[in-house]
């Protein structure tokens, strides 16, 4: 069938119509799976229990906020989930009660280097937001003349619980960790001082959002090794202010993701920026300071700055510092395997905005010879749209994956939250720097895709999808069922080619944290190098994926392996000859990897 003219523009906004020959790539497997009896908005694939199979973290908003655990079990059909929220203590209550307190977002890493996830349960505290008279717009008082606020104190904060290694979240009993009860979205665990010990850097949101663009400072935490952290904002150079539209006022984040941008073996902060205010790409500067390196690198927005809109919307023209984006995610990789990070900047934007309002784009890491600053390619995952005007782009997550194990990185990228053509789409690297939008054939039919999160849930080589779902704006006869669930989509193609699995131990304080967050690893085949880094977090709500690092290798049947660990040490490992279609094991100071065809042994 040919389509021209507006039925083929129909049916690439709705990716259920792209038929294509053969069967789907991938294949819904939550309802068989046993994950779709809970709402879920945001998924995090995260190994709880240490058993080298991925479980499921299932963060919803609908009904209010909360989280399930599924453990990832086997079963004589090969895997399955099982229910653990209750025993597991995600949304327990901080004093001896039997009330829950829920996080906003969840964050997953060992704090406490002893081997097995914890958890950094963000919370959302607007509690400084004064109540608006709806007429005048001023702070309503009550009879003492005191300001009235929208949201009460409920006492409730950001908390780090400590896992006991089957999955089972407690309270530090060396005392809890105080965080500032600020407006928090986001936030990323680091070692940004290279002292084997994860540090943490939260992103927060506006402080009276509606009335002013005032926000709350975004702040880095140094980890103490035993769940305590240490408030290190000002020292470290990143205390901005309670003002609008200066180079050091606080602006509002909505993600935040890390990663070595300029290759000097230090963990670099990227700081996704919402209300078209300018992003934030905090160097580190190795003595425990960090300088903003956005405006120099183009990562604070494009070049269109006018703030403009369209002559047919009634609204003024925008200073500058509101001529920028609606950032939301920042996930780092090297998609064009040159040896250093790029990125992908998924925003929100609108065809009431005009240009001024930045489109999400790729963004090239030009390397040393620039400088390690960036080129804009905003037609690089091209979008169309059934209206020139009216239109909408929510693309507020994204991930880097090689679903087809071709040796290239693709782009999932997951659009929501408005009902003009919101979908998760896949967009498959078919040569260097060069996407096509594969998201019929991959068989995804997902309107208003919320959070994702990619592994190897089943242990054949191939990364799977979890995504959630959002029903914000989305009109009733467009839900389906009685509430936003997960999918679990399972990846049917990638073992047409073979890969690597690896998974790093540091050895914590002195070396790389245990975890290895912050780690680099570069696989070598002929013709071809990949470099990867472990990530704890690449945008809105900590989206995060499975620590395990994943290499397509094509038909190479041989790779060869480089770690280049953090921690003030530098130490770097080699291994030559390792054998395709393994999950390989390597920990910092060891002779050589474990090999294993499966994720379990030796794990």
């Amino acid at each position: 069938m040919k389509l021209t003219g507006f039925s083929a523009l129909f049916f690439l906004l709705n990716p259920a119509l792209l038929s294509a020959a053969g069967a789907p790539w991938f294949s819904d497997m939550a309802p068989a799976l046993g994950i779709s009896s809970v709402p879920c908005q945001t998924p995090y694939w995260a190994d709880l229990d240490g058993d080298g199979w991925p479980d499921a973290a299932l963060h919803r908003t609908h009904g209010g906020p909360g989280a399930a655990v599924f453990m990832n079990r086997p079963s004589p059909a090969g895997r399955t989930f099982e229910d653990v929220t209750a025993p597991s203590g995600i949304n327990s209550h901080p004093s001896a009660s039997t009330a829950s307190a829920p996080g906003s977002f969840l964050a997953f890493a060992d704090v406490d280097n002893d081997g097995d996830l914890d958890l950094f349960r963000g919370r959302y505290c607007e509690f400084e937001k004064p109540r608006a008279d709806p007429k005048t717009g001023a702070a309503l008082r009550d009879a003492a003349g005191n300001i009235v606020y929208e949201r009460a104190d409920d006492g409730l904060r950001s908390e780090i619980l400590l896992n006991d290694g089957s999955g089972r979240f407690s309270f530090p009993e060396v005392g809890r960790a105080t965080f500032t009860p600020e407006t928090a979205v986001s936030a990323a665990f680091l070692d940004y001082d290279n002292d084997g010990v994860l540090d943490l850097f939260v992103g927060n949101w506006y402080k009276e959002y509606g009335i002013s663009f005032v926000s709350y400072p975004s702040r880095l935490y140094r980890g103490l090794g035993d769940g305590r952290f240490e408030d290190m904002t000002s020292p470290a150079g990143l205390l901005t202010y309670p003002s609008e539209g200066k180079p050091d006022s606080s602006r509002p984040v909505y993600g935040v993701s890390h990663c070595d941008w300029n290759n000097d073996g230090l963990q670099d902060i990227l700081v996704a920026v919402y209300g078209r205010q300018a992003n934030r790409l905090w160097r580190n500067n190795g003595d425990g300071s960090f300088t903003d390196m956005a405006p120099e690198t183009g990562f604070d927005g494009d070049g269109i700055r006018h703030g403009r809109y369209p002559d047919w919307v009634k609204r003024g023209t925008e200073k500058e510092w509101r001529s920028h984006g609606n950032t939301f995610a920042a996930p780092c990789a090297d998609y064009d395997n040159d040896g250093d990070m790029d990125a992908f900047l998924g925003e929100i934007t609108h065809g009431w905005a005009g240009e001024a309002s930045d489109r999400s784009s790729l963004l090239e890491n030009l390397g040393p010879e620039k400088g390690y600053s960036f080129r804009r390619h905003p037609d690089a995952m091209p979008r169309l749209h059934a209206s020139t005007t009216s239109w909408n782009q929510g693309d507020m997550r994204a991930a880097w994956l090689d679903f087809d194990n071709d040796g290239r990185l693709d782009l999932l990228l997951s659009s929501g939250d408005y009902p003009d053509g919101q979908y998760l789409r896949l967009f498959r690297q078919t040569r260097p720097g060069r996407f096509e939008d594969v998201t019929g054939r991959a068989g995804f039919d997902w309107e208003s895709s919320a959070g994702v999160s990619v592994a190897d849930y089943d242990g054949d080589g191939d990364l799977d999808i979890l995504a959630g779902k959002s029903w914000m704006r989305m009109p009733a006869d467009r839900r389906h069922g009685s509430f936003p669930r997960a999918a679990l989509f399972r990846n049917d193609i990638g073992g047409r080619n073979n890969w690597l699995h690896v998974r790093l131990e540091g050895a914590g304080p002195g070396g790389a944290p245990r975890s290895a967050i912050g780690s680099r690893v570069i696989v070598r085949t002929r013709g071809l190098t990949q470099t990867r880094e472990v990530s704890s977090s690449r945008g809105h709500g900590s989206q995060s994926d499975d620590l395990r690092l994943h290499f397509g290798l094509g038909k190479a049947r041989l790779a060869d392996i480089e770690v280049r660990w953090g921690g003030k040490g530098g130490r770097v490992s080699r291994f030559y000859g390792v054998p395709a279609n393994r999950f390989v094991r390597m920990a910092e100071g060891a002779a050589g990897p474990e090999l294993s065809p499966s994720p379990a042994p030796g794990f």
